[in-house]
């Protein structure tokens, strides 16, 4: 969902009166988000100004407020909704200088969004903006969703989002549903680890290891209160790794980050043999 529609087409005046973020922001080189929000006809839209010698990188539409743990700048997981971006990438086309986006396509209205931009300084490393919050009465469910059949003619205001404090969020579990005792077993069934997160969402990146060789990963968004079973069975080209070992001992590592940036890693052990 990329697109550049020249203004933003159905704004309205409150929402593009939105208060700044104090000018420090700018002063350490982060883009400054001055208005977001869904308009009439549902809509992403969103103004911001770029602080001196930098230029726009990214903005991103999110239905989780989950920083990636991979790439800067980015949200964590399959949740984003709309993007827009500046070369290099042969697939990203706005100019460096852009500071308004609209979003291509209706978004559903049943959940809460986030956004926030990306810029470059000088020496090419990424600055990013604080995350806004949009629709905040909405509940909060990763993922996408339905656009409405015709616009709800419902615009949302967004406001700079504040995270809960991180004593405030529980510590997420990482149990192994599933402890194979032979290899064989790893590698035609794989080894069951199930992810917890109550109370908030959560951004798991779970993997299978033999010392500092990773065999299988995986990754998924958890609602608040929910869990996640990860099946982690090697890939075929890694499989040979194992089938070559008498006794092997394997770990089960997730990373896991929660809102504000909070993470947590986990490990548990399963020792397979031949």
């Amino acid at each position: 969902m990329r697109g550049i529609r020249g203004a933003v087409a159905g704004v309205s005046i409150a929402l593009l009166a939105a208060c700044a973020l104090p000018t420090s922001a700018v002063a350490a080189g982060e883009p400054t988000i001055t208005a977001a929000g869904i308009d009439a006809t549902d809509h992403f839209v969103a103004t911001w100004r770029l602080a001196p010698n930098t230029r726009f990188d990214t903005i991103e539409f999110s239905s989780t407020p989950i920083p990636s743990p991979l790439l800067p700048g980015a949200f964590a997981g399959k949740n984003v909704i709309a993007s827009e971006c500046a070369p290099a990438p042969k697939t990203c086309t706005a100019p460096p200088t852009l500071a308004l986006y609209r979003s291509s396509d209706p978004v559903a209205r049943d959940r809460r969004y986030f956004v926030k931009v990306s810029a470059l300084n000088s020496r090419g490393r990424t600055r990013t903006s604080a995350v806004w919050a949009i629709d905040e009465r909405k509940p909060l469910l990763p993922g996408g969703g339905r656009p409405p059949a015709a616009a709800t003619n419902t615009p949302a205001i967004g406001l700079p989002y504040i995270a809960p404090a991180r004593s405030t969020i529980a510590r997420p579990t990482l149990t192994l549903v599933s402890r194979p005792k032979l290899i064989a077993g790893v590698v035609r069934f794989g080894v069951r680890a199930r992810v917890r997160c109550p109370g908030t969402v959560c951004y798991a990146l779970v993997g299978l290891e033999l010392g500092k060789r990773t065999l299988v990963f995986s990754d998924a968004t958890i609602k608040p209160g929910g869990s996640e079973t990860f099946v982690l069975r090697p890939v075929p080209k890694r499989r040979a790794v194992l089938r070559r070992r008498t006794r092997a001992r394997l770990q089960v590592r997730a990373e896991i980050t929660q809102p504000g940036g909070k993470r947590t890693r986990l490990v548990r052990y399963v020792t397979v043999r031949r």
